[in-house]
């Protein structure tokens, strides 16, 4: 019977009965959310234009064309933004969980054992934040040459990007979360 509930507490969803302070739930998000950026990567090499988004992005923030940013500086911000965007799942699900008794709402739905569909909603809003914010916003305004020569096929690509990241950064913070006391 021992080994019964040890193996149920291995699917247990990722915040379950979770006491774990909210810096530290915060931190180990963006540390996820740098595992999981690492793990994009891959994906986005992989791709013909996948490298474009931390080019254009890192325009935005240093006022350049994409072609003057340096490698360097693509690199920070693209690690920057995967790890906020790990924190910010986490923020959600924070939120949602405070919010969820004050709504009356006294039960969470487990998907296949794993995942909760709290953390699944969080997961779904923070793909969409990142691709949406970067693909109708940044893109268009800081894109240049690459936004007029192939917005399209830059947009696909970085459609496949985050939904690569999606799950990773969810891996990841289950990874932590049963590797380490947190």
């Amino acid at each position: 019977m021992g080994g019964a509930s040890m193996l149920d507490a291995a699917f247990l969803p990722l915040h379950a009965g979770t006491t774990t302070s909210i810096d530290i739930r915060l931190a180990v998000a963006a540390l996820a959310g740098l595992a999981a950026t690492l793990g994009m990567t891959v994906a986005m090499r992989l791709q013909s234009r996948g490298y474009v988004p931390p080019y254009v992005a890192a325009s935005a923030l240093w006022r350049q064309p994409p072609e003057r940013v340096s490698w360097s500086a693509a690199n920070a911000v693209h690690i920057v933004a995967g790890m906020l965007a790990g924190v910010l799942f986490e923020v959600l699900v924070v939120g949602a969980e405070r919010l969820r008794p004050a709504l009356g709402i006294g039960i969470e739905v487990i998907v296949a054992g794993v995942i909760s569909v709290l953390e699944l909603l969080a997961l779904a809003l923070v793909a969409l934040f990142l691709y949406g914010f970067f693909a109708w916003v940044v893109f268009p305004r800081y894109g240049g040459v690459a936004f007029e020569s192939g917005a399209e096929a830059v947009r696909r690509q970085w459609a496949v990007s985050v939904a690569v990241y999606a799950p990773l950064v969810f891996a990841a913070l289950t990874a932590i979360h049963r590797a380490l006391p947190v």
